[in-house]
């Protein structure tokens, strides 16, 4: 069994051999202060700060990637992929109700479920 709640990563959101994430090296992030993508708050000071790290996410070129492995690896805090906590939340209910929704099509006049 996996150490994450939601399975195993995804290959693109997997690690290399050498510990690192494959996408991390092209993040328009990289480089940039942490802090940034950490806001103290979602109101005042804090929303003007995840909004600015949201504008840097807006022009990453992974940022499906690092929003995929902030969703498999349940990351509680911070922006990530464009996403702070509230709408990562969301995005995970989304996803586990069109698995539920996508899954086998159940055959009229049969006793398939």
């Amino acid at each position: 069994m996996s150490d994450t709640p939601f399975g195993t990563p995804p290959a693109r959101c997997q690690t290399r051999a050498g510990g690192r994430l494959n996408w991390l090296e092209d993040a328009a992030c990289r480089g940039l202060d942490t802090e940034l993508f950490f806001p103290a708050g979602p109101k005042g000071p804090g929303r003007r700060q995840a909004d600015e790290a949201k504008a840097v996410c807006r022009m990453c070129p992974v940022r499906r990637q690092c929003a995929s492995w902030a969703l498999v690896t349940a990351q509680q805090y911070g922006i990530w992929g464009g996403m702070d906590e509230e709408e990562r939340v969301v995005a995970h209910r989304r996803g586990r109700l069109s698995t539920r929704e996508n899954g086998p099509a159940r055959m009229k006049g049969t006793d398939a479920q």
